[in-house]
């Protein structure tokens, strides 16, 4: 029993020395991308059951897709098929895609392994996120024509009003992170997007879907999908939020707090100061 339990403390140690080791050399030298993000970008978890732990907090990544439709009434999505993402981008990606639309009652319905990590690039407030506050814009411009005379319940008044409430959100409370672009290549994505300060890179995973029989791809998610802040950085975080759940929805309510997001060698992120937004 004793061998066992020396054992036992022997791995665990071992495995902890693994773990150092690895973030050490993840933040060693200057990070790949260092950003400054928002709450708006990363928001405070809830930590339901867990209000007595005090080692630190954690922070929801939240990010979207560009809009690749301008009649779409979905202004921001993470599910439907980026216009980047077409069969040139998912052949490099690795995907045969001349043998899935060759036979689509054979892999319809088998997407659940048609997948292949790699790494994706995010741009915060560039021309992604600008294309989608003026598609927003010339929407509610187009439906605010010829509805003066209507009546309140009338369709087309109602969907003005919803247009007016998500052009609201993009510009005041939802996230400014977009995905734009994958490869397997991590150099090479480095290289291509060298100006560190509105891009990031994150491994994530791209599948395929069918609709009708049409194949396309899908970013099926990011792996860094939360980011743990330690003390003393979390205290400061929880008391600009005073104890409030910040929503993308309803009030929009600006970022209460900023703060700067690196990206190291093994594209693993921490946090490197937080500040109040007044």
């Amino acid at each position: 029993m004793r061998k066992l339990l020396i054992a036992a403390v022997v791995l665990l140690l071992l495995a902890n020395v693994v773990v150092l080791t690895g973030v050490a050399y993840n933040r060693s030298g200057e990070p790949l991308f260092s950003i400054e993000l928002t709450e708006r970008e990363l928001p405070l978890m809830q930590s339901i059951g867990y209000e007595e732990e005090n080692s630190g907090t954690t922070l929801l990544l939240r990010w979207q897709i560009p809009v690749s439709d301008e009649n779409t009434e979905y202004v921001y999505t993470t599910y439907n098929t980026p216009a980047w993402l077409d069969d040139v981008k998912l052949t490099g990606l690795g995907f045969d895609m001349e043998r899935f639309k060759s036979d689509p009652d054979k892999y319809q319905y088998r997407t659940g392994n048609l997948s292949r990590e790699v790494v994706l690039v995010l741009e915060y407030q560039g021309e992604s996120y600008r294309n989608s506050v003026a598609v927003a814009k010339e929407r509610v411009g187009l439906l605010a024509q010829d509805i003066a005379d209507l009546p309140a319940g009338d369709d087309r008044r109602k969907k003005l009003n919803d247009a007016e409430e998500r052009l609201a959100q993009l510009q005041t409370s939802r996230t400014r992170l977009y995905v734009i672009d994958a490869g397997v290549d991590k150099e090479t994505l480095i290289q291509k997007y060298a100006d560190k300060d509105n891009y990031l890179l994150a491994r994530g995973e791209i599948g395929l879907k069918w609709n009708q029989g049409v194949v396309s791809g899908r970013i099926r998610q990011l792996y860094l999908s939360y980011v743990h802040v330690p003390l003393p950085m979390s205290e400061q975080l929880v008391s600009y939020a005073n104890g409030e759940t910040y929503s993308e929805y309803g009030q929009h309510t600006p970022p209460r707090y900023g703060l700067r997001l690196n990206i190291g060698k093994r594209l693993e992120p921490w946090i490197e100061s937080v500040s109040k937004i007044e």
